[in-house]
């Protein structure tokens, strides 16, 4: 949804910081565990202007847990 312009990758990190932020989160899935955690810092900055993860991050994340 990042991609398609649909969510800001704020929306998406604060929303999967809701999970990861629990102390006791109720995830029992490994893999959607590590999802959440990556995706909590998909807004993380370099600078001002730009993003430390950069789009091609993004697609290979996706590409990443679409084959799991």
């Amino acid at each position: 949804m990042i991609l398609q312009g649909k969510l800001s990758r704020e929306e998406v990190a604060a929303w999967a910081s809701e999970y990861v932020m629990q102390g006791k989160p109720n995830i029992s899935d490994e893999t959607d565990w590590e999802l959440l955690q990556i995706v909590s810092g998909v807004d993380l900055q370099d600078s001002p202007d730009e993003y430390l993860h950069v789009e091609q991050d993004i697609k290979d994340w996706i590409e990443k847990f679409s084959i799991r």
